[in-house]
């Protein structure tokens, strides 16, 4: 037991980051974008249990890779988690500031875009203020609150959407999809992957979803699994590409650690997707 909790504090608190690699068919993807590349970081968490080494170290595995952009969805801070107390529940400016400064050197040819995640939002609306403008400060990040951007290359574009966290009164898909015109790819950002049940409701054709949000369990048990997950759908959303007919989610497990700094079976994860 001692040698797993070991194990699982170990791949949590060193840069053994697994870099993971992930081809997306897109149905009538215009020639240009083919092989676009996408770099995605998510729940970077920066606390006292994350390190700025971590996240510096994710964020030189991504550029490594020379994504034609990049994305974050979310929670940047572990901040406020609602049910605990003491310095894991509390925000801390320097939180904020250390991730900023441990990913300033992020560039990409078409731009870096993000969202943010429960945590973020739960830490308070000085925290929200301070994430947004520290980040568009330090790197130029494009923030998708519920709207949409025209991504070019080559003469096609696509339309890269984003919506405030899932469980937030102020996510709205509408809002996020006004003024999309029928033929575009599309391409959702949000911090949760339980985004899909509004999809589904709505009808609104989205090509591909990034997600974050579950640290794909975080500790996972031989045999057992991670028997609870923060999503309405289980296990379903847990992890890597999922497919809904024509809609495909792909869901990092992240690079930060959430309660302990411990991750088991479950290693930090940078993620470059490529369009076919």
């Amino acid at each position: 037991m001692a040698a797993t909790v070991g194990k699982g504090f170990y791949n949590s608190t060193t840069a053994e980051i697994e870099l993971v690699r992930v081809p997306v068919q897109i149905r009538n993807l215009p020639g240009p974008l083919r092989g676009l590349r996408i770099g995605l970081l998510t729940d970077l968490h920066s606390s006292a249990i994350v390190s700025s080494r971590l996240i510096r170290a994710a964020g030189d595995l991504l550029l490594s890779e020379r994504p034609d952009l990049i994305v974050m969805t979310g929670d940047f801070i572990s901040g406020s988690t609602r049910f605990l107390s003491g310095s894991i529940g509390q925000f801390k400016r320097e939180h904020v500031t250390r991730c900023a400064e441990a990913l300033s050197h992020l560039k990409a040819p078409l731009g870096i875009y993000g969202v943010l995640g429960n945590h973020d939002f739960w830490s308070g609306a000085e925290s929200v203020a301070m994430i947004c403008e520290t980040f568009t400060r330090q790197m130029g990040m494009v923030w998708l609150r519920n709207r949409s951007v025209t991504v070019k290359r080559g003469g096609a574009s696509l339309r890269l959407l984003g919506v405030d966290d899932y469980w937030e009164p102020s996510c709205s898909l509408a809002q996020a999809c006004r003024g999309l015109d029928g033929d575009s790819v599309r391409i959702l950002l949000s911090h949760n992957p339980d985004i899909n049940d509004d999809i589904s409701l709505s009808r609104e054709r989205i090509d591909l979803v990034l997600a974050g949000h579950t640290h794909g369990g975080q500790v996972v048990m031989p045999f057992l699994g991670q028997p609870v997950m923060p999503s309405k759908f289980g296990q379903k959303y847990r992890a890597g590409l999922v497919r809904d007919g024509a809609r495909q989610t792909y869901i990092s497990r992240g690079i930060g650690c959430l309660l302990a700094p411990i991750r088991l079976n479950c290693p930090p994860e940078v993620t470059v997707l490529t369009l076919i």
